[in-house]
């Protein structure tokens, strides 16, 4: 019998047990079931959008020039130094010119001996005018005297071939003259040109500006011609007018057009903003070589941007010194504003999430399969829960993207937390609207 007693309490306890952690399971499920999601919330509003697009880059001069020597010979001069303030006609340098001396001279003797040539044949010239009258007026009595039967035919026949051969001559004299003349102009063309290279011994600067790069030291050789470009000696940069190329990515460089304004920021300048506009925009990728090479290329593929900076936003900083305030390869970003949309609807950018809509699928590439479309949606408040929207967006800043459908002005939707809103809320779940602060409260123990 006492076994039997002991039997039955063990199996009393046991059924105790159960019916205890059921009650608790049932428990702990109804009270997750009544848990409201926290979460903050926004009225969708009419805002003014500014899109832009961020990028960075170097700082250039908006005009540099390499001096090139279009003479050869010995630099024997060089007035100038790396980084040494220069004006627009300043010497720069001069290069040997005593071969072009000779040049000249060689060339001035060579004119000389065709104008002289020109004279002799000029000369020669008047003799035949004077034996052409003298023939003309013997040939002129011959004729009459052969009409009127005094002379012979043959003599009247010598008297014409003589008259006819002193008018060929006259005109052979013509034709050397205007010969010698154009050998003189020819000549004085080479004196000219030679000249010109003579004078081009002597290196000018183009442009005011900064020494920014020096190739060539006093004593070394430079080679060069007229024709094509010699030996760099320099570089001058004018660092009064500026730009910033920077890169832009393939996503974002057709919304980009020339025109469009910027702020850019120096790291040597950190509390500060500059303004910009976009003056180039490239056609062909950054470190484009061939298609093959872009083709294989996993590399991002970036267009090079020029910005402009606008002297009025750092006139300020320079004007007690004709040196510019900058240098060229200061590390700069730029925020290109490239579209702007006013009094539109909005919302934050975090209350919109991408979702598959399971009623709308497009075929897949994979046979057999098919794949559900990405839609845009938000949560919508509705009193102590929250519906499922489907909206269409559009343009966006950091903050804010602008909402096309699915949505009026007034209504109010969940913003955060963002993980909230892309895993756990769903059509019809409860939520508790709290300060957005108190969603990101550290828990301490």
């Amino acid at each position: 019998m006492a076994a039997k007693r002991k039997s039955r309490k063990g199996w009393y306890f046991l059924l105790i047990l159960v019916v205890a952690i059921a009650a608790g399971s049932y428990y702990k499920m109804k009270n997750k079931k009544e848990a409201f999601e926290k979460v903050a919330v926004e009225a969708a509003e009419k805002r003014t959008i500014v899109e832009t697009v961020y990028s960075s880059g170097k700082l250039f001069p908006a005009t540099e020039l390499e001096i090139t020597s279009n003479v050869s010979g010995t630099i024997i001069d060089l007035y100038v130094e790396e980084g040494d303030l220069v004006k627009k006609g300043q010497l720069l340098a001069k290069v040997d010119p005593e071969a072009l001396v000779s040049i000249v001279e060689r060339a001035e003797a060579a004119t000389d001996g065709s104008k002289a040539q020109l004279e002799a044949v000029r000369s020669q010239k008047k003799q035949l005018e004077a034996q052409f009258e003298n023939t003309r007026i013997i040939y002129e009595r011959n004729k009459q005297l052969h009409e009127e039967g005094v002379i012979s035919r043959a003599e009247y026949e010598a008297a014409l071939a003589t008259y006819n051969t002193s008018k060929a001559n006259i005109e052979g004299a013509v034709q050397n003259i205007l010969a010698a003349e154009f050998s003189v102009k020819s000549a004085e063309a080479t004196v000219k040109e030679q000249k010109k290279n003579l004078s081009q011994t002597r290196i000018y600067a183009p442009i005011s500006g900064v020494v920014s790069t020096l190739y060539k030291k006093q004593g070394e050789q430079v080679v060069g011609t007229a024709q094509m470009a010699g030996t760099p000696i320099l570089k001058i940069a004018n660092l009064k007018t500026v730009e910033v190329r920077v890169d832009v990515n393939e996503r974002d460089i057709l919304t980009t057009s020339i025109g469009d304004s910027a702020e850019i920021e120096l790291d040597a300048y950190p509390d500060r903003k500059f303004l910009g506009i976009i003056t180039k925009i490239a056609n062909t990728a950054t470190g484009l070589s061939s298609l093959t090479t872009q083709l294989t290329s996993d590399q991002v593929t970036n267009f090079e941007v020029a910005i402009l900076m606008l002297e009025d936003s750092y006139k300020d900083l320079d004007i007690e010194s004709e040196r510019s305030p900058f240098r060229a390869g200061l590390s700069a970003s730029a925020e290109i504003k490239t579209n702007t949309a006013t009094n539109i609807l909005s919302v934050p950018v975090a209350a919109v999430t991408a979702r598959e809509a399971e009623d709308d699928v497009i075929p897949s590439k994979t046979k057999g399969k098919e794949a559900n479309k990405i839609k845009e949606y938000v949560f919508v408040q509705v009193g102590d829960s929250v519906r499922l929207r489907q909206v269409t967006t559009g343009i966006q800043n950091d903050n804010f993207i602008e909402i096309k459908t699915g949505l009026k002005a007034g209504e109010v939707l969940v913003k955060a937390p963002y993980d909230a809103i892309s895993k756990i809320l769903e059509d019809g779940t409860k939520i508790e609207v709290v300060e957005e602060k108190e969603l990101y409260k550290k828990v301490t123990k």
